[in-house]
């Protein structure tokens, strides 16, 4: 992958603008116009937001972040953290349809993700959870 930055920080919420930064910048000096650089904070803001509040049950564990673009002419965000498994596939749908009194909770910041990010994937590679956000650098900045 070309361009790889990458980060590692406690999980606390005090360290989530200095992960958001560096994605943005490396998201912008690979190509990625300001459109496309603000749909990926967003998603990315929600991702690690979940696993500050989530992932680590007792005590405290690391984000990892890596930024890159691949040979295939996509951005890519992988956030990776060793906190308890999290399937992502196993979270139903959120419904949108009803009242907001009446829906069940959780699901929302998956179809946010979803909706923000060409392709949103999740897979636990030993004892890792890894998150990954692909953007395409070819696309319009839509």
């Amino acid at each position: 992958m070309k361009g790889t930055l990458s980060l590692v920080l406690p999980a606390r919420l005090e360290n989530l603008q200095a992960f958001l930064e560096m994605a943005k910048e490396t998201a912008a000096a690979a190509g990625l116009g300001p459109k496309k650089v603000f749909r990926l904070e967003l998603a990315l803001e929600e991702a690690l937001v979940n696993i500050i509040n989530y992932a680590y049950e007792e005590g405290e564990g690391e984000i990892r972040i890596l930024c890159a673009s691949d040979d295939h002419g996509t951005f890519v965000t992988e956030i990776t953290d060793n906190g308890r498994p999290f399937v992502m596939s196993a979270v139903p749908p959120p419904d949108l349809t009803s009242g907001v009194d009446e829906r069940r909770i959780g699901g929302l910041g998956i179809h946010l993700m979803k909706s923000l990010i060409d392709e949103v994937s999740y897979r636990r590679e030993e004892e890792e959870n890894v998150l990954s956000l692909r953007i395409s650098l070819a696309s319009p900045d839509v």
